[in-house]
């Protein structure tokens, strides 16, 4: 990842990676991250301190969120240098020099929101 200017907001978009553990069950687990490369190290963090097993099924990228049953979540998010996340409205409503300002969302035209019955994904490593 690369580093942060202090003070600016970091772009992070949502990652669904989906395992099993030996059982015939599905889980998910969200991810938050700037790119592929940084929610691949989360999920090896994730795997590392599991305490039960973790059989990689897919991972999948929805930057425009995902909604399950009553349930979504957002396909971005704005992180501060500090780890705090910044809701959505407030990044629009910050006055800032157009240096450091944060690049708006894409529009609900861009982009759709993924659902359980999606089927983008990408496979299991090697």
């Amino acid at each position: 990842m690369m580093e942060e200017e202090e003070g600016k907001l970091i772009k992070k978009s949502l990652w669904l990676f989906e395992y099993n553990r030996g059982d015939t069950a599905l889980y998910l687990q969200q991810f938050y991250a700037v790119d592929e490369n940084d929610v691949r190290r989360q999920i090896e963090e994730f795997i590392r301190r599991a305490d039960f097993p973790v059989y990689w099924e897919r991972l999948r990228h929805v930057p425009g969120g995902f909604t399950i049953g009553y349930s979504s979540l957002k396909g971005t998010i704005y992180e501060r240098p500090d780890g705090s996340v910044i809701e959505e409205a407030e990044v629009k409503a910050q006055p800032a020099p157009p240096e450091t300002a944060a690049k708006a969302p894409p529009t609900p035209e861009a982009s759709t929101p993924e659902t359980a019955s999606g089927s983008a994904s990408e496979t299991a490593p090697g």
